[in-house]
């Protein structure tokens, strides 16, 4: 398709008046008031001309237009006679030709105008078919109904409006060139057929009958072309074009054949194809000179591919099969398969109500006078022909005919009674006795998929108890949902109850396989040949009691019997005859052109069909003399050969057969009963085993869930115990620092304040600084060291052994989070500072045990040390969830240690893990604006 393909281009005209010299007519014939009345039906042709002469608006709206123009034209040669003249009307149209527009015709008739109007009916449909895309299923549908159309105007053409124009006749509407166009597009409707079936993976079969026809229909088109008069017409390339194609789809179809035979292992056949048509490549790229670059792309393309193939075929000849190569010649050829026709146009006829008022009533009713006589005439003797061929075939019925003559073949089927030959027959069509042991094949394996299925459902349930055991057994009796034994109950009772029909199935199984092993050489012999062979022969006498021999008996029948088969046949050609001839009865032009009695004309026009009625009523007789001839004869050929006691013979022989049959049925009926059987049992499990993981999902989203709460509710734990530490933390150091500044002022001489409440100890306090007021405070303090010196002014102190914020980190002990615990004062930056004899007073001694009285039951493993998941543990549970709420997340072993994301739910912040601090499993300690952030490592995935 695309490129390759050929499109006809439209043929082109001269504008011509039509409104004056018809309405000048209808005014002279008729009337003024009816050519008055006709003016706006010849301004509508008048457009219609102008339209198709322009060539102007696009493909489907151009077909259109050159439809209504055709009809109106088929409205116009009825009423108004174009011609030379004086009493006819005078329009002189002149076109070009499509394929050389340089030549011009010329005449005063309608019948060049309708048949150029044709033609480019069907050229408008070519380059319809073109701009179909040819790279979808429907656009190559589409292609292929188009090209079929434009083949049945071409057709159309040919057959009718070609044959009327006048010498000299333009060649390209000329019948030769239109049955060159039709064979052209038929070519190309099969080609789109054929992409289509390789699109669809068609067999290669299939595919080498498709393409052999394509190489058929271009080898036609290349045949009239070559012929006159077209040879001397069209210009080389296309002679070139259509030959190649042909070529090419000749070695499509025995490549396609090769790949049959290969795939049969056929391997010599294969390689004596591939090479007759890499001799047909050959023999194409001589022609290939004259056409385009796509074309000789397709053929190199063909060539490279047959080339492969046949080095690959003799390889494997030459190295495993060693067959010896067969003559082409002696090779079955390949049936074209031609799957398109021309479809005839349907939208050509009628004038679309156009110059109605033109025709005179006395023509309309006499017109439909005759059309009535004409009507009557042929349904007369269509009457008459049907009503022969039911007399005829019922007669033969009643007789047995031909069966009973049948019957003297031998090795023929007519001797079985009529109901055993039947179910014989669709016996075999079945397969027989290997049918029955395919449907105990197809239940074994639906059987044994049943219990796997079965066995899969159980085994899940299975996992998701232990999965519930091992975390009750690990957080005891906080992990307080229903166990997994108690709530699957009712779904293994399904599978216990499945199981027990699936094993009471299986001896019925068995049973029914015994059953057919018995009988299996018994059902081997229920062939119709075989029950054939056992039938009574119809043999003739050997004495003759009658008047004539029995072997003439048989003659006489066997002739009168292909005599009727011959009458009946030409009725059928009589019927299409009667139908044909009055689809071209119009008289319609006579009625109009003559003033004489429209009787007369009638008997005259009515003659054409008294040979059609002479030839039905000799047909007729015909077949009553045979009649008679086959009833004589056939009443002395069954007395003759006993006919009657052969049948009740044959009927009785056939006892054990049928009685065999009846088994045959009944076991046949059983195993399908079991076939239906397990597939109701299969669909019964899937639904058992949706049920099960609805069930298992939801129980492992709770699990999750429940360890979702645990966790967050230890996080609040640690929290509220954190800021509580932290509070007493911010007390103790803000009277540490009191106590101290009081001592100082009593050390340089002063006194504190009359109104003060607080002494200080005595020595005095060093003046602190003021802590910076932070949520985050050290774990714990370290001792101080001599060389240390008091911060400067103005910054926070700074505990000695206290880490800077961005190199705290905090791993996980013996507790979860672990508790304060802040140490004394520094005594060495005091006795630095006022000398060896001054202290300070210690800090407020408070002490805090975290969980010291809890408020609610926490699980030892939970509260009192880090929960560490065994490596793969999380993952796998995760992936398990991630699996059934359909997430594409799932991962095998410990949780990875990259940047994860997680967000604390008690303090409300979210940050990100650097690498300042890794846990165990990546987890990270981060301070950021007086926050902190702890990650477990147990839920650095979540």
């Amino acid at each position: 398709m695309g490129k390759l393909t050929l499109a006809v281009h439209c043929k082109k005209c001269d504008q011509v008046d039509l409104k004056k010299p018809v309405w000048s007519y209808v005014a002279n014939t008729y009337s003024q008031q009816q050519a008055d009345d006709a003016m706006d039906d010849l301004s509508h042709v008048q457009q219609l001309r102008s339209t198709i002469c322009n060539l102007t608006g696009s493909l489907s709206s151009l077909r259109e237009t050159l439809g209504k123009y055709y009809r109106a034209l088929g409205m116009m040669e009825t009423r108004f006679p174009i011609g030379r003249d004086s009493d006819q009307v005078h329009l002189n149209f002149v076109w070009y030709d499509a394929f050389k527009p340089t030549k011009r015709a010329e005449a005063t008739s309608i019948h060049l105008e309708r048949a150029s109007v044709l033609f480019n009916i069907g050229a408008v449909l070519t380059q319809q078919a073109l701009a179909c895309d040819s790279g979808s299923d429907a656009g190559m549908k589409d292609a292929a109904r188009k090209f079929q159309e434009a083949a049945g105007v071409f057709a159309a053409l040919r057959d009718g409006p070609a044959l009327h124009v006048e010498a000299p006749r333009p060649i390209d509407i000329s019948p030769e060139c239109a049955a060159m166009l039709e064979r052209l597009c038929l070519a190309q409707a099969q080609e789109a057929i054929f992409d289509k079936a390789r699109a669809d993976k068609k067999n290669p079969a299939t595919l080498a009958r498709l393409a052999k026809q394509v190489s058929v229909f271009y080898e036609e088109v290349h045949r009239l072309l070559m012929h006159p008069p077209l040879n001397m017409h069209f210009d080389k390339s296309w002679t070139a074009h259509v030959a190649v194609k042909a070529a090419l789809y000749d070695v499509e179809s025995r490549l396609e054949n090769a790949g049959a035979l290969h795939a049969d292992d056929e391997i010599a056949s294969e390689i004596a194809v591939l090479q007759e048509a890499h001799k047909s490549v050959q023999a194409a790229k001589k022609e290939a000179k004259a056409v385009g670059r796509e074309l000789n792309e397709s053929l190199a393309a063909a060539e490279s591919l047959l080339i492969k193939n046949l080095t690959r075929a003799e390889k494997e000849n030459a190295t495993v099969y060693l067959q010896r190569i067969p003559a082409f010649a002696d090779l079955p050829k390949i049936a074209p398969a031609p799957l398109v026709k021309p479809i005839a146009p349907t939208d050509l006829g009628g004038g679309d109500g156009l110059f109605t008022n033109v025709i005179p009533d006395s023509s309309a009713k006499a017109l439909s006078k005759y059309t009535d006589m004409v009507d009557s005439v042929i349904r007369s003797q269509l009457d008459r022909l049907n009503a022969a061929s039911d007399d005829a075939r019922l007669r033969l019925r009643e007789w047995e005919l031909p069966e009973c003559l049948q019957a003297l073949d031998a090795g023929s089927s007519q001797a079985l009674p009529e109901g055993l030959r039947q179910e014989l027959e669709q016996l075999e069509e079945c397969g027989g006795v290997a049918h029955l042991f395919d449907l105990a094949a197809q239940i074994r394996d639906l059987r044994k998929v049943a219990g796997e299925e079965l066995s899969a459902v159980e085994q899940d349930l299975d996992r998701e108890s232990r999965e519930d055991g091992e975390l009750r057994e690990r957080y005891g009796q906080v992990w307080n949902r229903p166990a997994s034994v108690a709530l699957n109950s009712n779904l293994r009772e399904k599978i216990g109850g499945y199981k027990a029909n699936l094993v009471a199935a299986a001896d019925s199984d068995a049973r029914l396989e015994t059953r057919l092993n018995q009988n299996q050489n018994k059902f081997n012999a229920l062939s119709l040949d075989l029950a054939i062979s056992q039938m009574p022969r119809l043999q003739a006498p050997m004495v003759s009691t009658g008047d004539m021999e029995p072997s003439q008996v048989v003659t006489n029948l066997r002739q009168a019997l292909d005599a009727i088969n011959g009458l009946s046949n030409e009725r059928a050609s009589l019927e299409q005859a009667l139908k044909e001839e009055k689809a071209r009865d119009n008289i319609l032009p006579r009625l109009m052109g003559t003033s004489d009695s429209t009787d007369a004309l009638f008997q005259q026009e009515l003659q054409k069909y008294e040979p059609f009625k002479s030839k039905v009523s000799d047909n007729l007789q015909k077949q009553a003399q045979l009649m008679e001839v086959i009833q004589k004869n056939q009443a002395a050929y069954r007395q003759a050969f006993g006919f009657d006691e052969w049948r009740r013979a044959c009927e009785a022989s056939t006892g054990g057969m049928r009685s065999q049959l009846g088994v045959y049925r009944d076991l046949r009926d059983n195993l399908s009963e079991g076939l239906r059987f397990y597939m109701s049992v299969q669909e019964a499990i899937a639904t058992l085993r949706q049920q099960a993981g609805d069930y298992i999902l939801t129980r492992r989203l709770q699990r999750d869930d429940m360890i979702e709460d645990m966790r967050r509710m230890s996080d609040d734990r640690a929290r509220i115990d954190r800021e509580a530490a932290e509070r007493r933390g911010r007390e103790a150091a803000q009277a540490h620092l009191s106590s101290m500044s009081l001592a100082q002022q009593q050390q340089q001489g002063g006194a504190p304040s009359q109104g003060g409440s607080h002494q200080g100890p005595p020595g005095g306090a060093p003046n602190w600084p003021q802590a910076p007021q932070s949520t985050n405070y050290p774990s714990s303090y370290q001792s101080h060291q001599s060389s240390q010196q008091p911060p400067p002014s103005g910054q926070g102190y700074q505990y000695p052994g206290q880490q800077p914020p961005h190199q705290q980190q905090q791993g996980y002990g013996s507790s979860y989070p672990p508790a304060p615990n802040y140490p004394p004062a520094p005594q060495s930056y005091h006795h630095q500072q006022y000398g060896q004899g001054g202290s300070a007073p210690p800090p407020p001694q408070q002490h805090y045990t975290p969980y010291a009285q809890p408020s609610y039951s926490q699980p030892p493993s939970y509260t009192q040390q880090s929960y560490q998941t065994q490596p793969g543990e999380y993952a796998n549970n995760q992936s398990n969830r991630n699996s059934y709420s359909g997430g594409g997340y799932n991962q095998s072993g410990p949780p990875p240690s990259s940047q994860q994301n997680f967000s604390n739910p008690a303090s409300g912040y979210g940050q990100h893990n650097s690498s300042q601090g890794q846990g165990q499993y990546g987890g990270s300690s981060t301070q950021q604006s007086g926050s902190s952030t702890q990650q477990n490592p147990m839920w650095n995935n979540r």
